[in-house]
């Protein structure tokens, strides 16, 4: 059969390219140059302006455990928000040469090996999912200096970034089909942070076996490591005194799970810690454990193209946002991977990707600017001011906007793994490649 050429671009089509590349290159190059200023050079000068308070938890652990005592001595979980190190012990035992710094360098190297492992996260990610035709590594740059999200965790010292990082990791090797590998690194994410495990489950459907073996007993050793290093009595204060306190009712707006969603809709521990609702945490385990079926569903072991099997990991990662007790709004800097692999399939699909095109785009405006307006931009104060007025419910609601929009991306995404366009010659060609 004879293969049809695409038709010649027009002029105007390629004028507007050539603009939106221009007006890219631009818009990379100012927050490049932006971040540079504000998380390198502002630094080194003394001046810089966010309040970092977040990385005071991991610094105090980190002297904890050089000190021989807990890490967790510090834990607060007497309000809705908490305090102290919350982390699993390995993640202490990584963070434990800081404590071999000056404070200042503490807070230097922290801050841009945060930088380093969003961009460079991001940067991978972006390669590994968008096509090759685009301007990837500017649009990698752009997005992850400009999503409130991903830069939340830049200006006050949080870890998120260097999760993301593995995870970008992970993905690549799950579409080089490095099943081994892949399976590693994110059991060593899960050392750091449990929820990761919901992308072992990713493995296990696709049917790399080995795969999800390697990162099962990645994180059994983490655990290892942690007992091995601060003793079975500091595991044990996580298990019996920490992970408990994470897995209550939590309704605060930053909270961008089902959890979060079901609690607000009942405006139960939003402000402060109310007595458990056993219905309310019923619905939301329901709605999480649903969340993960419909993924295992829409994940398959047969063969699929790469942006296909690029939505897949991206299901995982979105499930895995849903799922847990806790996702603070910082934590979907990894929403950016479901986002950039709806955009290639879309991009693949053609006039067939136009609602994962809409919900990328959605989730990247919605979640950047109105959950950035609405929740990362207030203070305490302003919230609280806001809670005495009329309108505190819909507020609430208007705080769920993150997890409601992350749950339309991940529906398309997964509609759009179970309706699969008829193949042509060229489609059949390229899913060969697993």
């Amino acid at each position: 059969m004879t293969r049809r050429r695409p038709a010649p671009r027009t002029g105007s089509t390629r004028d507007w390219r050539s603009i939106l590349f221009l007006l890219l290159t631009v818009g990379s190059i100012a927050t490049a140059i932006a971040g540079a200023y504000n998380f390198v050079l502002l630094p080194l000068l003394g001046s810089f302006t966010g309040p970092f308070e977040d990385f005071s938890a991991y610094a105090q652990a980190a002297h904890s455990v050089a000190g021989g005592t807990t890490p967790y001595a510090f834990f607060n979980g007497r309000t809705i928000v908490m305090a102290g190190f919350d982390y699993p012990p390995f993640a202490a035992v990584l963070l434990r040469p800081l404590a071999w710094l000056p404070a200042r360098w503490q807070d230097l190297l922290w801050l841009w090996a945060s930088l380093a492992a969003l961009v460079g996260g991001a940067v991978i990610a972006a390669r590994a999912l968008l096509p090759a035709t685009w301007p990837r590594v500017r649009i990698a740059v752009f997005v992850a200096l400009t999503f409130p999200p991903a830069t939340y965790n830049l200006w006050h010292g949080q870890m998120n970034t260097i999760i993301f990082l593995l995870l970008a990791v992970a993905l690549s090797d799950y579409l080089s089909g490095h099943r081994s590998r892949c399976g590693v690194v994110l059991g060593i994410a899960a050392g750091i942070k449990i929820a990761p495990i919901v992308l072992l489950l990713v493995l296990l459907r696709r049917g790399w076996w080995r795969g999800a073996l390697a990162g099962a007993a990645t994180g059994a050793a983490t655990v290892a490591v942690g007992v091995a290093a601060l003793g079975w009595s500091v595991t044990h204060q996580y298990l019996a005194s920490v992970l408990p306190v994470l897995n209550r009712d939590n309704g605060w707006i930053y909270n961008q799970t089902w959890n979060g969603v079901v609690n607000r809709l009942a405006g139960h521990s939003v402000l402060t810690v109310d007595s458990p609702s056993t219905w309310l945490h019923t619905v939301g385990t329901v709605l999480s454990v649903a969340t993960i079926a419909i993924v295992m569903v829409a994940v398959s072991s047969r063969p699929r193209t790469r942006a296909e099997r690029g939505v897949e990991f991206a299901c995982g990662v979105t499930a895995m946002l849903l799922a847990g007790a806790i996702a603070w709004y910082p934590i979907y800097v990894h929403l950016l991977i479901a986002i950039a692999a709806a955009a290639g399939l879309a991009h693949e699909r053609g006039h067939l990707g136009q609602a994962l095109a809409t919900w990328s785009g959605a989730a990247l405006l919605g979640i950047g600017l109105v959950g950035g307006a609405a929740i990362a931009a207030l203070t305490i104060q302003e919230i609280d001011a806001i809670s005495s007025g009329p309108f505190w419910w819909l507020y609430l609601q208007a705080c769920s906007l993150p997890a409601i929009l992350a749950v339309g991306l991940l529906v398309t995404m997964v509609r759009a793994l179970r309706d699969r366009p008829a193949p042509s010659s060229t489609f059949r060609v390229a899913a060969l490649a697993r």
